[in-house]
């Protein structure tokens, strides 16, 4: 379940923005904009817009935690101090915008980790549970990072907590299907699997997985798995720059 953030950055665009006025409607262009620009590796161009926006519209969160993706993917590339204080910096300035933007929140654990700082990633994702204590996301993000420290007893448990608040999050059942599998418990493992294809059939991965497991499982057998034809896939929304989807999305 362990995220990668270089091999994630640009591979899907989430639309998240809300347009409400002009000033908002002009930095939320720029800001997709910028993504494009940050797909097509042009970095500094991505930056440019960015900065744009934030001019456009000081308050809209989105900018910021944009320009401290762009900060932060450049940081891992090159290894430079600076390039993670500037993400650092931006990510704050996102989380003091709105401090429930999950992607942000996400992605400042995940750079306090790299930079060594993991008992801030720590203290950032459990303050984060208290501020939304019916919310799954920090939860699953909490058992992330029990799970690259090797604590897979507490992953499994934040995660069994995630899918008690919320049945049909589908990264949850993901992830604790992961945590299960690699503990040895494949029977709740592969009840997890399923449960996160039934809620989203569009899982390659977690289709060879299940297929798989049958085969160990007492009593499962190999039946046949049918993906659901034009299903969506919901996920990679884990550290992603974002933009807004012709006007008409919501948070």
């Amino acid at each position: 379940m362990t995220l990668n953030f270089t091999h994630k950055i640009v591979a899907a665009l989430i639309c998240v923005l809300l347009f409400s006025g002009c000033s908002s409607f002009t930095a939320n262009n720029y800001n997709a904009e910028g993504v494009r620009m940050l797909a097509a590796h042009r970095t500094e161009d991505a930056l440019d817009c960015f900065e744009r926006a934030k001019q456009a519209d000081p308050q809209n969160p989105d900018t910021y935690y944009n320009s401290g993706v762009v900060y932060h993917q450049r940081a891992i590339e090159t290894g430079n101090e600076q390039d993670f204080q500037m993400a650092k910096y931006c990510y704050e300035l996102c989380l003091e915008r709105q401090p429930y933007h999950v992607e942000c929140n996400r992605s400042l654990a995940t750079l306090y980790c790299d930079i060594g700082q993991d008992e801030n990633a720590f203290k950032l994702v459990e303050e984060w549970v208290d501020r939304q204590p019916s919310s799954p996301e920090p939860r699953i993000e909490l058992a992330r990072l029990y799970d690259e420290h090797k604590q897979l007893d507490r992953a499994r448990d934040c995660l069994n907590d995630a899918v008690a608040i919320d049945s049909h999050n589908t990264r949850a059942y993901t992830a604790l299907g992961s945590v299960r599998e690699r503990m040895g418990d494949n029977e709740s493992a592969l009840a997890a699997y399923e449960h996160a294809l039934a809620l989203n059939p569009y899982q390659p991965e977690i289709q060879n997985k299940v297929t798989s497991l049958r085969y160990t499982v007492p009593g499962t057998g190999a039946k046949p798995i049918t993906p659901q034809e034009n299903a969506i896939d919901p996920n990679g929304k884990e550290m992603m720059a974002t933009k807004p989807d012709d006007g008409t999305t919501t948070k």
